[in-house]
C-alpha cells in the first residue's frame, strides 16, 4: 500500500481541499503517514503572500533534495506555474480545478511518470468526499473564484471567474454533515459576498435555504466576504442572520481607510461604505463579532494614506483585523506600481498590528461577566485545552475536560487579545 502526506497553507478553502484529496487518495488505496515516511507528499499551496510562498519553495527544494516524490496543488499552479518550473522543475502539478485527479497523479508519479494537469473547470467540490481534520467542524465550499479583479491578488489568477455551486447541493451537504455528528458548519469561498451572482441568487438565499431544511443544533459560519458585494446585500443579509443557527459573524476585509489606495486596489467599495455596514452591523446585532483585513504599504501609499486606515480602525472598531504588508505578487497590476520601502512598510505594520492588539483585547474585555452556551468544537493538545464558541463566534477557552461537539454553560471571567476565558 503506497502512502501520502499532504501539507496544507492558506485559507479554509484550501482546508476543504485537502480534506477532500485525503478522501479520493484514501479511496484509491493510499494510506495517510508522516511527510519523512510517505511515499508521496504534497504541498497543498497558496498564493496570496510571498512570504507564504517562500516558505512553499523552500518545504519543496528540501522535498527535491531528499529525491522524494511530491505534487504541487492549491493556488500556486495556476498562478505562478512559471516559477515552478523554474525553482523546482521536478515537482508534479495538479490545478486547484482538478483536485479530482489527485490519486491518479499520485499513482503516476510513484510509477515516474511526470503529471501537469491545468485548466480550469467546473468541479463542484461541494458534493465531492473529504476525510474531516475536525470531525464536529464541516468546511463547505460554496464556490470557486470571484467577481472582482484586485490589482494586488494573484488568487484570481489561480480561480478564475465566479462559479457559484448550487444551493440544493450545498444545503445536501450540510445534511449529509449533520448525519455525520457535525455540529459547526464553515460556508468558504473566495468571496461568499458575490455567491449566487452568476445564478441569479445571493448568500442569503442559501443561508435561508439551509436554515429551513436542515433540522437539527448546529451553526453556520459565513465567510469572508468583500464589501462591495455586502453593502448590495446588506437588508436581506442581516435578515438571514436573524436565525438563531448563524454565527454573527462578519468578515468583511476592507484593506485600507484611504479611498485613493482603495481605487489603486481597484476595491469597488470605499472607506465610508464598510464604516456605514459596520455600524448597521452593529445597530443590528449589538455583540456580533466583525473582523476586517488591512494591507499596509500598498505601492505608492503616503503617511496619510496609513493614517486614514488607523482612522478607519479606530472609528469602526473591528473586533480583529488581519494586518498584512504589502507583498508583491508576480503577474498582478500592482506589480508595476511603484513600492513602498520595505523600512516603511515594516514601521507601519508593527505600528498597526500593535493597535490592533490592544483594541482586540478591550473588545474582549467587555465580554467579561457574559453567560451562556457554547459549542466546544476544539480541542487544544498542544495546551491541553478545550475551545468553545458562543453565538457571536468568540473563541472561548473551557476548565476542565468536555466532549467535542457538546454545548455548554459558559460564563466569562477574564479576556485575552484572543480568547475569551470561562470561570
Amino acid at each position: 500500500m503506497s502512502t501520502y502526506s499532504i501539507i496544507t497553507y492558506g485559507c479554509s478553502a484550501n482546508q476543504s481541499e485537502s480534506e477532500i484529496m485525503k478522501a479520493l487518495l484514501h479511496k484509491a488505496g493510499f494510506s495517510a503517514a508522516s511527510p519523512e515516511d510517505a511515499d508521496i507528499v504534497i504541498l497543498n499551496t497558496c498564493s496570496v503572500k510571498s512570504v507564504t510562498e517562500n516558505k512553499i519553495l523552500h518545504a519543496a527544494r528540501d522535498l527535491q533534495q531528499n529525491n522524494k516524490k511530491f505534487i504541487l496543488t492549491g493556488c500556486m499552479p495556476e498562478a505562478q506555474y512559471d516559477v515552478i518550473k523554474e525553482v523546482i522543475p521536478e515537482a508534479g502539478i495538479v490545478s486547484t480545478h482538478h483536485i479530482d485527479k489527485i490519486a491518479e497523479a499520485a499513482q503516476s508519479m510513484l510509477d515516474n511518470e511526470y503529471v501537469e494537469i491545468l485548466g480550469k473547470s467546473r468541479l463542484v467540490k461541494a458534493e465531492m468526499p473529504k476525510v474531516r481534520k475536525n470531525p464536529v467542524v464541516d468546511i463547505i465550499p460554496i464556490s470557486s473564484g470571484c467577481k472582482s479583479f484586485c490589482t494586488f491578488c494573484s488568487t484570481k489568477l489561480a480561480k478564475g471567474d465566479l462559479f457559484s455551486y448550487p444551493i440544493e447541493t450545498i444545503v445536501e451537504a450540510v445534511k449529509k454533515g449533520m448525519s455525520e455528528g457535525v455540529k459547526e458548519f464553515w460556508l468558504t469561498s473566495q468571496d461568499n459576498g458575490c455567491y449566487g451572482f452568476d445564478k441569479g441568487k445571493k448568500i442569503p438565499d442559501l443561508i435561508n435555504s439551509i436554515v429551513s431544511e436542515v433540522d437539527g443544533r448546529y451553526f453556520l459560519r459565513i465567510g469572508m466576504m468583500n464589501p462591495e458585494h455586502a453593502v448590495k446585500i446588506l437588508p436581506e443579509l442581516l435578515e438571514s442572520y436573524k436565525d438563531n443557527h448563524v454565527f454573527k459573524f462578519f468578515h468583511l476585509p476592507v484593506q485600507s481607510g484611504s479611498d485613493s489606495v482603495l481605487q489603486a486596489m481597484k476595491r469597488r467599495h470605499t472607506a465610508e461604505d464598510f464604516l456605514s455596514a459596520v455600524n448597521e452591523i452593529r445597530n443590528t446585532f449589538p455583540m456580533s463579532t466583525v473582523w476586517t483585513d488591512m494591507i499596509v504599504g500598498f505601492p505608492e501609499e503616503t503617511e496619510k494614506d496609513f493614517m486614514d486606515s488607523m482612522n478607519l480602525l479606530q472609528n469602526a472598531q473591528p473586533d480583529f483585523s488581519n494586518v498584512s504588508a504589502y507583498g508583491n505578487r508576480p503577474g498582478t497590476l500592482a506589480s508595476k506600481m511603484k513600492q513602498v520601502d520595505s523600512k516603511t512598510k515594516k514601521d507601519r505594520t508593527v505600528k498597526m498590528s500593535s493597535f490592533v492588539r490592544r483594541m482586540s483585547e478591550n473588545h474582549n474585555k467587555k465580554w467579561s461577566g457574559w453567560s451562556g452556551t457554547a459549542l466546544v468544537d476544539e480541542f487544544n493538545s498542544e495546551k491541553q485545552t478545550w475551545m468553545a464558541r458562543n453565538f457571536a463566534y468568540k473563541s472561548i477557552i473551557l476548565q476542565g475536560v468536555h466532549q467535542l461537539g457538546s454545548f455548554v454553560d459558559v460564563e466569562i471571567k477574564d479576556a485575552t487579545v484572543s480568547n475569551l476565558i470561562s470561570v
